[in-house]
């Protein structure tokens, strides 16, 4: 398998496009595959859609239609993959649909997911710097804490829970990325040693290493107070 740093100098690291007609990935941290790239079998490529700290996600449409995200997992393997493994068959209307997890040519990780063409919570508040008013404040914080509940219900901690993991498609608010999701049974507490999880939305607890759902609840907490005020509660960079 190609390691990071060798793919962005492979030739087979993208198909050529009117974007990049080269194929070839381009430099200053721009992503590693173009439009019209198929790098994993039966998908292509639109376009680049996003990063996040395990990975880059794209826009790709199958052979048969259907648009999906793809993303392809380029750090701390083991963790997103067992995160995302735990929440393959899970299946609520304020959850992400996670589809498939598949493997590239050279071996890569791909996680095929449901694609979400509108913003997310993060966009939305920075367009309401002072909070949204009060009825769509609780009407994102309503399908928030249901896609949180139904987690719990089943053992799994999200544990990264914030504005820009949060969604709305066709008016139902969605969370995703499940990269750090853990199950917790009822009378387990993580010894986590990682970090993890975004600092402003991360309870106290996760400093001393054990924690179990009330890191997710804490999140929400702050989630809500943002929705209203359109701030965080805590600003700075621990906890």
């Amino acid at each position: 398998m190609l390691k990071p740093n060798d793919r962005e100098n492979d030739p087979r690291s993208a198909e050529p496009s009117a974007a990049n007609p080269t194929g070839a990935s381009r430099p200053g941290g721009q992503f590693l595959y173009a439009g019209g790239s198929k790098p994993l079998a039966g998908y292509t490529i639109k376009r680049a859609v996003g990063r996040g700290g395990f990975g880059e996600i794209y826009y790709a449409v199958s052979d048969a239609g259907k648009e999906v995200a793809l993303k392809l997992v380029r750090r701390n393997l083991d963790v997103e993959l067992r995160g995302i493994r735990q929440c393959l068959n899970l299946k609520h209307p304020n959850l992400l649909a996670i589809h498939d997890i598949r493997r590239d040519e050279q071996g890569d990780a791909w996680v095929v997911m449901e694609y979400v063409a509108d913003r997310n919570l993060e966009t939305v508040l920075e367009e309401n710097p002072r909070g949204l008013p009060a009825d769509a404040a609780l009407d994102w914080f309503r399908g928030i804490a249901a896609g949180v509940a139904y987690l719990h219900d089943r053992g799994i901690v999200h544990r990264d829970l914030k504005p820009g993991n949060i969604f709305r498609d066709e008016g139902i608010v969605k969370i995703g990325d499940y990269g750090l999701s853990k199950y917790i049974s009822c009378n387990q507490r993580s010894g986590q040693t990682e970090s993890i999880g975004t600092v402003h939305y991360m309870a106290p607890e996760v400093a001393g290493g054990r924690y179990g759902k009330e890191i997710d609840v804490y999140a929400l907490g702050v989630i809500l107070y943002e929705l209203l005020t359109g701030r965080v509660p805590f600003d700075g960079e621990s906890v």
